[in-house]
């Protein structure tokens, strides 16, 4: 009787958890499900392990049925991150260091971002939540570079000279004919116009979009970031932050969709970090804890990727994310 009350409530689970990432499609609700994959695989792989024991062939089958069902959505990313290659350098290029990362409000050891960043992310660096007991790490960052701009609690530091700046806003004609609140929801963000080592310049833009759920507050939010950035050109943009979505929810590919950019952060891992254990008093732990990759980096297509990678613990609840982007320089161009 154990087993078989073992073996229904097993199966009950993968079906149900397969059921639910299949109907992603359909509704957010669902979708945000997929931000949570790693857990549910986790979840998902105990489930048929026990009943891979148990002595109720019947249920394997459709256990294992389940479970092949709920492992396949993050598959794609995991073969991506494997397969992905540095791009090939090309005469007249150059390379950029830039980064991003969520300083996190209630930061447990706020000025170790300040040592660790700068000499990962010398070029351009974006920073979200700083505020709290981030804000002297935002003061502390922001002494080290030479230029800045900044909207609420993002920040964009750059070494490279900022020729404009400002927050990204829907242009008038958008909030003049806008009827209904989602049309101009926006979430935080900063834009910087950069010049670049040729002379030319690039747009880079600090965002910080919230939660998945309750709500549509984040289609909202997507939908206004991607009109206030339309009139830029898109091939040298750049957009990093926080996003709060993961793979392999379709939020992402709607994001790439919307801003017209290409998602060069796949497969990297940046959430919960070491600080989201430190500040509630349960130490460092043994190993790296990221389990979603929440924190990304959009390009446009005249963007090369070199490297991109999670950077160290600095006591956030997120990892910073780091990369090396490599540009034709104009004056090479044929």
């Amino acid at each position: 009787m154990r087993h078989t009350i073992t073996a229904i409530l097993a199966t009950g689970l993968l079906c149900g958890l397969a059921l639910l990432l299949m109907l992603a499609p359909l509704w957010r609700g669902f979708d945000a499900l997929r931000e949570i994959w790693p857990i549910l695989l986790i979840i998902g792989g105990i489930a048929a392990g026990s009943i891979l024991a148990n002595r109720h062939r019947g249920a394997r089958l459709l256990s294992l049925a389940a479970f092949a069902v709920i492992l396949l959505p993050g598959i794609g990313e995991t073969f991506d991150a494997w397969r992905s290659e540095p791009a090939a350098p090309s005469p007249g290029a150059y390379e950029i260091s830039i980064g991003t990362h969520n300083l996190w409000g209630r930061n447990a050891s706020p000025m170790e971002a300040a040592t660790l960043l700068p000499p990962r992310a010398p070029d351009v660096l974006a920073l979200q939540e700083s505020f709290g007991r981030a804000r002297e790490t935002g003061g502390a960052l922001v002494a080290q570079y030479a230029h800045n701009a900044r909207c609420r609690s993002n920040r964009l530091l750059s070494n490279l000279p900022i020729v404009a700046s400002g927050c990204v806003e829907l242009p008038p004609a958008v909030l003049a004919a806008a009827t209904i609140p989602c049309d101009w929801e926006m979430p935080p963000a900063v834009w910087a116009r950069i010049q670049l080592p040729d002379g030319s310049e690039a747009v880079f833009v600090s965002v910080h979009l919230t939660w998945p759920f309750p709500g549509a507050t984040q289609d909202c939010q997507r939908r206004g970031l991607s009109r206030a950035l339309a009139h830029w050109p898109q091939d040298r943009l750049v957009v990093m932050g926080d996003f709060n979505a993961a793979s392999p929810a379709y939020a992402l590919s709607r994001l790439e969709r919307d801003l017209g950019l290409t998602r060069r952060s796949i497969g990297i891992a940046t959430f919960p970090a070491e600080g989201r254990f430190q500040q509630a008093g349960l130490g460092i732990p043994p190993f790296a804890p990221m389990l979603l990759g929440i924190d990304h980096i959009f390009a446009g297509e005249a963007w090369q990727t070199v490297s991109i990678e999670a950077g160290p613990n600095t006591g956030s609840d997120h990892r910073p994310l780091l990369a090396v982007l490599r540009l034709q320089s104009e004056s090479a161009q044929p």
